[in-house]
């Protein structure tokens, strides 16, 4: 019999979630402290923790997740956050934190999906997941020899105003099932919280706004590469113009997504470091067979 309390409330509770931030900062070198202060984390994002007293010191995070693949809907659920307090370890706290979600979840969903670290290519098997393979987009620069570029509007994501404005897109989504992201093939749905954390965290300043689209860009420019994160857009925007619009120089352009319109791009393995995708459930196959790669705003 377990020892230490399983416990799926910390958000509420302000002892545990302050010792939870403890160990994502000791573990992973950041918390959710100023996502849960403005008010971001929702009811997508739901850590399972053992908790020794008031001390967390084992957490897998479930995130229930919506994306709308080739216009179809799935409900998936992505684990993440996994970890250990390393002065408990070797007690078998994590298998039992995850034998008790997939209990709960497991054929209950389209799929079960997780990224682990290269450290663990030999645990998640146990469980039933699989490696699979992921991919991602691109177009060289000379693409966009006869193109021509967008306007493209930098937006400071420092004020609440500019801040809403994209919000507000991305909640039409959610408002009007009928409406689809015309450029990303596997969009993340009902999970703006998720969107928050990743402009809160890392992407706030990475916005820009093309007026003749009326399209919102999560995107930067690293090393004559412009990486492409994210569009929010009821138009498709062009590639080989989109490809351009960030001045000359530009190599390549690699999409965090999957696009629409797939032969638009070329096409090779993505592999990060020391990063594997593992799945659960016939559905998920899709991924490696189609090509497909999980957007990068949708890593939890």
């Amino acid at each position: 019999m377990m020892k230490y309390s399983y416990i799926t409330t910390v958000k509420n509770d302000d002892a545990l979630r302050e010792s939870f931030n403890e160990l994502t900062r000791k573990t992973f070198c950041f918390d959710f402290v100023s996502w849960y202060e403005s008010g971001h984390w929702g009811e997508m994002y739901i850590p399972h923790v053992l908790a020794d007293g008031n001390k967390v010191i084992s957490n897998v995070s479930v995130n229930p997740m919506q994306f709308d693949v080739d216009g179809v809907k799935k409900n998936y659920i992505q684990l993440g956050t996994v970890m250990t307090d390393p002065e408990y370890r070797g007690q078998g706290l994590n298998r039992y934190i995850m034998e008790k979600i997939l209990q709960e979840y497991k054929g209950k969903v389209d799929g079960i999906y997780l990224f682990g670290n290269d450290s663990v290519l030999d645990y998640y098997p146990k469980f039933g997941f699989q490696p699979s393979k992921e991919y991602e987009y691109y177009l060289p620069g000379d693409r966009a020899e006869n193109a021509h570029p967008y306007q493209i509007e930098k937006l400071d994501m420092g004020g609440h105003k500019q801040q809403e404005k994209l919000y507000e897109v991305i909640r039409s989504y959610e408002a009007s099932p009928g409406e689809v992201n015309q450029n990303d093939g596997m969009y993340m749905s009902e999970n703006i919280g998720l969107y928050q954390f990743w402009l809160d965290a890392e992407y706030g300043d990475s916005v820009y706004y093309l007026p003749e689209a009326d399209a919102y860009l999560i995107a930067r420019v690293e090393e004559k590469v412009s990486h492409v994160y994210q569009i929010f857009g009821k138009k498709q925007v062009q590639p080989e113009r989109l490809l351009c619009s960030f001045g000359k120089g530009i190599e390549e352009m690699v999409l965090g997504y999957t696009p629409v319109h797939k032969e638009k791009f070329l096409v090779r393995e993505h592999k990060e470091e020391d990063c594997t995708l593992f799945i659960l459930g016939e559905d998920l196959k899709r991924i490696e067979e189609n090509r497909m790669v999980f957007p990068t705003l949708s890593h939890a």
